[in-house]
C-alpha cells in the first residue's frame, strides 16, 4: 500500500519514525506509532514466511517470535492496549508506564537524566520505550537480512 510492498519497506518506515522518537522521546503519539509498527512487523513477516512455508501457522510463528525476542511480548501488550484499552490475553504483565521528563536533552546518553518513556513489569524489570524499539529493529533486521 502506498509503495510499502514488503516487510523491508515497513522496517524502513519504522526506522525513520524511530529516529524521530529519539529526538522527541516524550512524544506519546510517536511512541504509540513506533510500538505499533514494531509489533505489527510480525504480521508482515509472517505473511511473507507463510508463502515459503505453507505449514507455518500464526501460532507457530508467534511461539518462535516470543522465544527469539521476548521483548515482542511487551510490544504486543503496548500496541494492543493503545488500540483496545484493555487486553483479554496479555503476553506479559505491565505494572505501569511512566513519562519521565529529564533535565538533559535527548543527545545525551542515558548516564544523564534524559527524558524517556518507561515501562515497568511485574518482574521488577524496567525498559525504556526507545530501548524496546531498538531491540525490535535489531531483531527484524536480523530476520530480514
Amino acid at each position: 500500500m502506498f509503495e510499502v510492498i514488503n516487510s523491508k519497506d515497513k522496517l524502513e518506515i519504522l526506522k525513520s519514525d524511530f529516529k524521530k522518537l529519539l529526538a522527541n522521546p516524550l512524544d506519546i503519539s510517536l511512541a504509540e506509532k513506533t510500538c505499533y509498527d514494531a509489533w505489527h512487523m510480525a504480521d508482515w513477516v509472517f505473511e511473507e514466511q507463510k508463502q515459503v512455508d505453507k505449514l507455518l501457522t500464526k501460532e507457530i510463528f508467534r511461539i518462535r517470535l516470543f522465544k527469539e525476542c521476548p521483548e515482542m511480548k511487551i510490544l504486543h501488550d503496548i500496541a494492543n492496549t493503545f488500540k483496545h484499552k484493555t487486553l483479554d490475553r496479555p503476553k506479559t504483565h505491565i505494572v505501569k508506564t511512566k513519562k519521565h521528563a529529564g533535565g538533559f536533552s535527548p543527545g545525551f546518553s542515558k548516564d544523564f537524566n534524559v527524558s524517556r518513556l518507561e515501562v515497568y513489569l511485574s518482574s521488577n524489570d524496567k525498559i525504556d520505550v526507545d530501548d524496546l524499539i531498538q531491540i525490535a529493529i535489531d531483531y527484524w533486521e536480523s530476520k530480514l537480512s
